[in-house]
Parts: structure tokens; C-alpha cells; sequence
């Protein structure tokens, strides 16, 4: 009874148990081990019991601090990777249910392109595979569910309200030179067929035998 009592204790103790995750540019975030282990890097580093802080040299503040919102929301058990393909334009109804809150976070998050990325790359730093998942689900989306005159434009890193932004000149270009590549191939074509054809009727008439 009595070792019973202190196991649980001891575990009751690693549940509480509070680590501080420090970002690149020396951001202070403190969470709960169990939270944090959501990341495999994290859960493989607080192997060691006498780990307190961890440094994520490669992750800024800002980036971060969105990490650790979704690691306190989850409480330390990811969202398992959604269905695939995806098949909504609106994250809620690819996430599942019991996940709503998980696709207002990916949504609002997306809006801002160039964090958006950041965010995702640090998920692959941490390992944690649902929230990447959830990630790649909504590039997913925005590409699948967007008009095709806008596919050079929906992920375009400069967004930062969701908001598409006319297309940089150095696209409209590029399409200009594409157009007018397609226009020549296809004159090219015309010609070579119309020169197979003119070749092929001289020859019928070449073959053709006086009458």
C-alpha cells in the first residue's frame, strides 16, 4: 500500500512537472512537461529527469509562442492526422469532431503566410506530427478549393491577413513568357504539319500514274 502511494505520488509529480522552452531570440515560455512532450524531440529530451530548460535555437519567440498554445490546448496528446485527400474547403470539416478548435487555430494561423511556414518548419524540428499534419491539410486546401488563376497567388509568403495581394510583377512576366513559349510551340507544330502534309500530297501525285 505504502509503495503504491508513493507511485503515485511520483506520478502525480511528472504531471506537474514544469519546464521552460526558450526560443532563439531568448523568449521564456514555461509549460508543463507533460504538455510539451507532445513534441517527440522534447519527450526524448526530458529523458533525462534533471531536465528544466530547453533551447530552441532555431525557433523564434513568435513562432514558438504559437506552439505552446497548441501544446496547453491539447494537454499533451496530439490530434491524430486527418483523412486524406481532403475534401472541404473549411478546416472544421476535415479535422473531425472534437478537433474544432484545432481548425480555428490552423486557420487564424494561415492567414499570415510567412508564420504560417515558420510555424510548420518548427513542427518538423519538434516532431509533432499532428499539428503538422493539420498544417499541410490546410495548404492542402487552400490550393485544392482556389480559383486556377489564382494558384501563383494563394501561398504567396507575403500575405499576412488572408487576404490574396495582386500578382508581382515578376509572375505576371513569367506568365507573359509562358504564353507567348506556348504560342510559338503551337505555330511550330502548325507548320511542321502542314509542311508533312504538302510533303505527303506530292507525293500521292508523284505516284499517281498518267492516264
Amino acid at each position: 500500500m505504502e509503495t503504491g502511494g508513493l507511485d503515485e505520488i511520483d506520478k502525480k509529480s511528472d504531471a506537474e512537472k514544469e519546464i521552460i522552452l526558450i526560443s532563439g531570440d531568448g523568449r521564456n515560455f514555461p509549460i508543463k512537461a507533460s504538455y510539451a512532450s507532445i513534441s517527440g524531440m522534447i519527450k526524448t529530451s526530458l529523458l533525462d529527469q534533471d531536465t528544466k530548460e530547453i533551447t530552441l535555437k532555431d525557433i523564434r519567440g513568435e513562432i514558438l509562442e504559437k506552439i505552446v498554445k497548441y501544446m496547453e490546448n491539447r494537454e499533451g496528446k496530439d490530434m491524430e492526422e486527418m483523412k486524406w485527400p481532403i475534401k472541404h474547403k473549411d478546416m472544421v470539416n476535415n479535422v473531425g469532431k472534437g478537433n474544432e478548435w484545432c481548425a480555428k487555430f490552423i486557420d487564424e494561423e494561415a492567414k499570415h503566410r510567412k508564420n504560417f511556414y515558420d510555424m510548420l518548419l518548427a513542427t518538423v524540428r519538434l516532431d509533432i506530427k499532428g499539428l503538422q499534419n493539420l498544417g499541410v491539410g490546410k495548404i492542402a486546401s487552400l490550393l485544392k478549393f482556389c480559383d486556377a488563376s489564382d494558384l501563383d497567388r494563394v501561398l504567396d509568403p507575403a500575405i499576412t491577413d488572408g487576404k490574396l495581394l495582386p500578382l508581382r510583377e515578376s509572375i505576371v512576366v513569367e506568365r507573359k513568357k509562358e504564353e507567348e513559349e506556348r504560342l510559338r510551340r503551337r505555330e511550330e507544330r502548325k507548320k511542321a504539319r502542314e509542311a508533312k502534309e504538302a510533303k505527303e500530297a506530292e507525293n500521292k501525285n508523284t505516284k499517281t500514274p498518267k492516264k
